[in-house]
C-alpha cells in the first residue's frame, strides 16, 4: 500500500466572528432553475438582497446540473472584516 503523502503547514488563529447559519428553501419554475443553473451567484446575490440582506460576498462552489450540487445551506458573518460575506454549507 502507497505511504500516505505528509501535509505541512501551520494553522494561525487570525481573529473570531459571529456566523449566523440560514437554510434557503427557493420555489423555482423551468426558466428561474435554468437562469440559477447559469448565473448561480447572480441569481442568490440578488435574492438575499431582495429579502434584505446585505451581500459583499457570495461564495459559490462549482454546481452540478442536478439539484444534488446545491447547498443545503448557507452561513454569513455578519460583523468584522468578512462581513456580509456569505458561504455555503454542503453536507
Amino acid at each position: 500500500m502507497p505511504e500516505e503523502a505528509e501535509i505541512r503547514g501551520t494553522v494561525s488563529k487570525v481573529g473570531e466572528e459571529t456566523v449566523e447559519v440560514y437554510e434557503i428553501s427557493l420555489d423555482l419554475d423551468d426558466a428561474s432553475r435554468e437562469k440559477l443553473k447559469t448565473d448561480p451567484s447572480g441569481v442568490m446575490k440578488r435574492f438575499l438582497e431582495s429579502q434584505g440582506y446585505t451581500v459583499n460576498a457570495l461564495h459559490m462552489p462549482d454546481l452540478r446540473a442536478d439539484d444534488d450540487g446545491w447547498p443545503s445551506g448557507w452561513s454569513h458573518i455578519p460583523s468584522g472584516p468578512m462581513k456580509s460575506h456569505w458561504f455555503p454549507i454542503l453536507l
